[in-house]
């Protein structure tokens, strides 16, 4: 067996610390972040400071084929951006990115043969980079969006990685599109920066801040735009590597795909048994027949993720309770306040108080004050 060198043994070490750490959540390829050293460089700091007690060490770094659990990636950017006090930390990042930080997937998507077939295959075939997230293409009259939302549950700072998703979607279309390619606007569920200059440079397009949905929003008309490097031999070659890949990974819960499909959709439209089962292919008995073979159902899903979804409303953007409550699909305000009261003990406007303190969690039952931990279930 070939002997692993010193780097390598650093890096392995660094991912068996956080794995034991984080248990078997999710994981993403290190991609994107894999430039974090760098951009702490250029900020004026030492890398080896910045990363102390975080579990990784620089050389971690070296490889964008390393996994990383998906919440320890969150927690990471969050603790980077705190040490260096730079609030757009992850844009410095994205900014850095191109589809190549996406391996197979961002290859597949470059050597498609227009902007609109790219972004399919992208949606398709992002899983090979990362499932802890879902990107999504929608078209609304002559608007087109590319979107994305966080699926894994109980993530940290979730905005850093709206921005670091959006500013990668901006750099793909500008290597489909041309270099001077720019959004109509960028939406980001997230809470107006202090100082929103560096998301406005980067986009060059107005920004919406505390926004109810993750998207670059631009004309229609670009998706079918001709990719200029457009390979259909080397494009069927790698779509038979992504099928071949997805077929050797082990399968995932069915519980698990359902929580992702709900996610995905929770905020576009109402989330319903039919409107999944649709997506499945599959009928409703059949969808309530497979998760009650896994002792759950999708009543119980649903309200798990509209909790987490309501957690994240409430701590990352400036919404009111009404927008809140008409997003999760409530009619009146008074609805959401009896649910999430009911799912965490205590009232949105308290929950929401307490979050804004300087901790970030949920409020701990027993003190009324935030705890760290944002993965409890609902109350049933």
């Amino acid at each position: 067996m070939d002997r692993l060198n010193p780097s390598q043994t650093r890096r392995h070490e660094s991912l068996r610390r956080v794995s034991a750490r984080d248990g078997q959540g999710t994981t993403s390829r290190l991609g994107p972040v894999a430039q974090l050293p760098q951009v702490i460089r250029d900020l004026g700091f030492t890398p080896s400071q910045v990363l102390a007690d975080t579990g990784f060490d620089e050389a971690y770094f070296a490889d964008p084929d390393m996994p990383i659990p998906y919440a320890t990636g969150a927690r990471l950017l969050a603790h980077c951006a705190d040490e260096t006090g730079c609030e757009h930390l992850a844009l410095l990042l994205g900014e850095k990115a191109g589809p190549g930080a996406l391996g197979l997937a961002g290859l597949l998507l470059m050597s498609a043969d227009s902007v609109g077939s790219a972004l399919t295959d992208l949606v398709r075939h992002f899983e090979l980079h990362d499932r802890g997230g879902l990107p999504r293409l929608d078209q609304r009259g002559d608007t087109a969006l590319i979107g994305f939302v966080v699926v894994e549950p109980a993530v940290a700072a979730p905005e850093l990685l709206y921005d670091l998703a959006m500013t990668l979607a901006c750099n793909i279309m500008r290597s489909l599109c041309g270099p001077t390619w720019n959004p109509t606007e960028v939406l980001l569920p997230r809470r107006r920066p202090a100082d929103a200059k560096p998301w406005e440079k980067f986009f060059r397009a107005p920004v919406r801040f505390s926004a109810p949905e993750c998207a670059l929003a631009f004309p229609a008309i670009w998706l079918a735009h001709p990719v200029p490097v457009a390979n259909p031999l080397l494009h069927q070659h790698l779509e038979k590597q992504a099928v071949e890949w997805r077929d050797h990974q082990p399968a995932s819960s069915f519980p698990g795909e359902i929580r992702r499909l709900i996610h995905g959709t929770m905020t576009q439209e109402r989330c319903s048994a039919d409107r999944i089962s649709q997506l499945l292919g599959i009928n409703v008995r059949t969808l309530n027949r497979r998760l009650q073979a896994e002792a759950t159902t999708f009543k119980a899903l649903r309200q798990e993720v509209l909790y987490e979804v309501a957690q994240e409303l409430l701590s990352t953007t400036a919404l009111d309770l009404n927008q809140v409550a008409s997003l999760l699909g409530y009619a009146e305000a008074s609805s959401f306040i009896h649910a999430f009261s009911r799912w965490s003990g205590h009232t949105p406007q308290h929950w929401r108080r307490a979050i804004e303190r300087p901790h970030r969690g949920v409020v701990d039952e027993a003190s009324g004050h935030p705890a760290t931990d944002r993965s409890v279930k609902p109350r049933t």
